[in-house]
């Protein structure tokens, strides 16, 4: 009796089942039935036109000829068989202004180098690995025209100084 039982509750649940779905999806095909998508057609293609390649008679920025051709242009080119002075050997940041001396032809400077010790220059004295040239000489610096060699090969002019050395390296 209990196994009737048991089948009989079974059958009418089961005859009255309810999908919660049936009506969302009555929905969605009145919705769609008046849909009706357009997608633009795809443009036509243009034909590809290779363009002209005009620069095989150009020199190549990496060749060193162009290096070669700047420097063919000799201005401002510093004189290479003149003999170097004794200061031309050191950078300017081995070199300490430590002095300067008024004479009656004109004021001398006092270069101290790491290894010799104390210099003597004038004003057109040559100082530095740079072809630096001495123009003036103060009481607290000298001041320097040094001439260098750009990244095109040409030669450039650039101002450079030696300011005082003061004890423990202070500039006055």
């Amino acid at each position: 009796m209990k196994l009737l039982l048991t089948l009989l509750i079974a059958t009418l649940l089961s005859a009255c089942s309810y999908r919660a779905d049936e009506d969302i999806e009555q929905w969605m095909q009145q919705a769609g039935k008046d849909i009706k998508g357009s997608i633009e057609p795809i443009p036509p293609m243009t034909p590809y036109v290779p363009a002209a390649f005009s620069g095989q008679n150009l020199v190549p920025p990496f060749n060193t000829d162009r290096l070669q051709i700047a420097k063919k242009a000799t201005r401002n080119m510093p004189d290479a068989s003149r003999p170097r002075e004794l200061l031309e050997n050191y950078d300017l940041d081995k070199l300490k202004l430590v002095g300067t001396v008024q004479l009656k032809r004109g004021r001398i400077g006092l270069i101290r180098t790491p290894d010799i010790g104390i210099q003597q220059i004038r004003v057109g004295s040559f100082i530095g690995p740079n072809y630096g040239i001495v123009r003036s000489i103060s009481e607290t610096e000298v001041r320097l025209e040094e001439t260098v060699e750009d990244i095109n090969g040409e030669w450039v002019k650039q101002d450079n100084h030696l300011l005082l050395q003061l004890e423990q390296g202070k500039t006055p």
